[in-house]
């Protein structure tokens, strides 16, 4: 080969690196393809709830602990200000004897769906959370019997039972139009069920089923809840969703 010919090959052999390193340099400086934002894993049951609900106490079967109809779990669950649902804690619960699907009084069955909290109550003097709270005297009830005060908070001279150990924590679930005060709000449908509650149990007999409501067997873990739940969250309660 040539001197001239050594010198074109070397001047086009140059030119090709210095092109090559020009085109790496531009793909360097060329910014990345975005990327399409994550999807935020929505549990089923968050479409049932109000927009601005990021508290939830739900309720759901579970073999976990025993194998009976009444055998339950009750999740904590929370939503971040991203919108993502992460479950806060699992506790061991107990529900109607014979399970889900409330449909009348006296079915021993737990009612399905989504509902407010009505009121908290503890037998103390003091609220021990945040959410509105009303005491529970001996003389509390939500009574049962037909008539004007069906599924109504009452305070029954001579009664001495509203004090009883599984009620001294927990709070009313806003099931049929449950009334604070007598013929305040909207009339309860006679017949349907009342009294329902989340209550803690008595001593030795924790996970027993109930006649209707969702028993948190252990009292610290109904205080953990009570002191958990937040006003500004509008909780709900989800019942077998």
């Amino acid at each position: 080969m040539t001197r001239g010919a050594r010198n074109s090959l070397a001047a086009a052999t140059t030119a090709v690196v210095v092109a090559l390193v020009l085109a790496v340099g531009v793909l360097a400086a060329a910014p990345a393809p975005a990327r399409a934002p994550a999807r935020v894993w929505t549990p089923p049951w968050a479409s049932l709830l109000p927009a601005g609900t990021t508290q939830v106490v739900r309720t759901v079967s579970s073999h976990e602990y025993c194998r009976r109809v009444w055998c339950t779990l009750t999740q904590a669950w929370e939503r971040d200000p991203e919108g993502r649902w992460q479950k806060v804690r699992e506790l061991r619960s107990t529900i109607g004897r014979h399970g889900w699907g409330k449909q009348r009084e006296g079915d021993n069955r737990s009612p399905v769906g989504v509902y407010r909290i009505k009121v908290t109550f503890t037998t103390g003097t003091e609220n021990p959370g945040e959410m509105p709270w009303r005491r529970r005297k001996p003389t509390s009830v939500v009574t049962s019997a037909a008539g004007p005060n069906y599924n109504t908070w009452l305070e029954v001279r001579g009664v001495t039972s509203g004090n009883r150990p599984s009620m001294r924590s927990g709070w009313v679930v806003d099931y049929n139009r449950v009334r604070l005060r007598p013929g305040v709000g909207p009339r309860p449908v006679p017949g349907k069920g009342s009294g329902i509650f989340y209550h803690t149990s008595k001593p030795g007999d924790r996970w027993a089923p109930t006649a209707g409501c969702t028993q948190v067997g252990n009292p610290r873990q109904m205080r953990w809840l009570l002191t958990w739940l937040r006003p500004s969250a509008d909780p709900r309660v989800v019942q077998d969703r």
